[in-house]
């Protein structure tokens, strides 16, 4: 498997050196599945302040309460037709479900997670989270009833307004799609070719070589290894679940997702070590075994480039070029996460 770095190396006279000759080194690296490439550079103004959460909150609250908070949520939420759900919504422990009023597909839906409007990720304990991500296959799992077919299903979480969440408030956007988009589609097409070149699953092959390396690899909770990937989609980086012998969300068994959230509470500490406020969660998985992919989930760490300018982190190179840029190497974050999965 070829995991391959592009290695440059800029000279400057650097002017807090006297202008003395200096050197600077990044990367350029290509994903071992995709080939799609990415860059590693050091970036000086990547900073990690404290932020007032309840202040945040109330400011989230300042133009009119939230429909997702416990006394509105059943008044002004939308519900599912009877072939979906007989009652109209989903619920699980604190976790609702019920139609997205801005749908991205047939079958969309949104998850609120928690009846408390702010939910720190201390606050986010394995039962909240294994109700929200349960009750969200049981969705999935209505649809492929209603539908006879529900293509992939896909949960995407936007932790706080870094993260481009609308609502402070905790919530999974869920839904069903033929369409994968761009990164995942990317992800199969290049799954199935190696399965056609080589006879075996790419997922297989990766997991074994990241547990041989030792690099990039955290540690394996019940069934679901953990790892952090060769090329990250985040400035701060990424951390990756692999769910082995699942293709499809709907393969997704209450014990892969308990193992799971398990993984997402050792992120979470360390989070809280680095001031760390916000990520996104995205699921990428097939439809089936003709697919060619193990489901696997990304958590991808969100913060601002300059926080006294709340400048985002996306820039131009990621926005317009697609081409991620991260400023850990994945190799020292793994080191920094490793302590936190044994």
């Amino acid at each position: 498997m070829d995991f391959e770095r592009i290695p440059r190396t800029t000279r400057f006279l650097d002017p807090r050196q006297n202008y003395s000759e200096t050197s600077i080194e990044s990367e350029i690296r290509r994903d071992p599945l995709t080939k799609l490439s990415g860059r590693i550079a050091h970036f000086a103004g990547a900073q990690f302040p404290e932020l007032d959460l309840e202040e945040l909150s109330r400011l989230s609250l300042s133009h009119g309460p939230c429909p997702f908070c416990p006394e509105l949520v059943e008044k002004v939420t939308p519900k599912f037709p009877t072939a979906i759900h007989w009652e109209g919504r989903f619920h699980r422990g604190e976790a609702i479900v019920f139609p997205n009023l801005s749908p991205y597909d047939t079958h969309s839906a949104v998850t609120a997670m928690t009846t408390a409007h702010l939910a720190p990720v201390r606050a986010l304990t394995p039962e909240r989270l294994q109700n929200a991500f349960g009750v969200s296959v049981e969705y999935f799992r209505a649809v492929q009833r209603a539908e006879h077919h529900m293509g992939y299903g896909l949960i995407s979480w936007n932790y706080m307004p870094m993260a481009g969440a609308s609502l402070l408030h905790p919530h999974l956007q869920i839904y069903a799609t033929d369409h994968p988009g761009n990164f995942l589609g990317a992800e199969i097409h290049a799954g199935k070719a190696y399965r056609q070149r080589t006879g075996r699953l790419f997922w297989e092959d990766l997991v074994a070589e990241e547990k041989q390396r030792g690099e990039r690899y955290l540690g394996t909770m019940g069934q679901t290894i953990w790892l952090v990937p060769f090329v990250p989609q985040s400035f701060i980086g990424d951390v990756q679940a692999v769910f082995p012998d699942r293709f499809s969300i709907l393969d997704l068994t209450e014990d892969d997702i308990a193992q799971f959230c398990q993984g997402l509470t050792a992120i979470f500490r360390f989070m809280e070590n680095r001031h760390i406020y916000s990520f996104n969660v995205g699921f990428f998985p097939g439809q089936g075994p003709e697919d060619a992919t193990w489901v696997h989930a990304r958590v991808s760490f969100r913060g601002m480039f300059n926080p006294l300018l709340r400048s985002a982190d996306v820039s131009a190179i990621r926005q317009l070029y697609d081409e991620p840029f991260t400023t850990i190497k994945p190799e020292e974050l793994a080191h920094e996460l490793r302590p936190h999965f044994h």
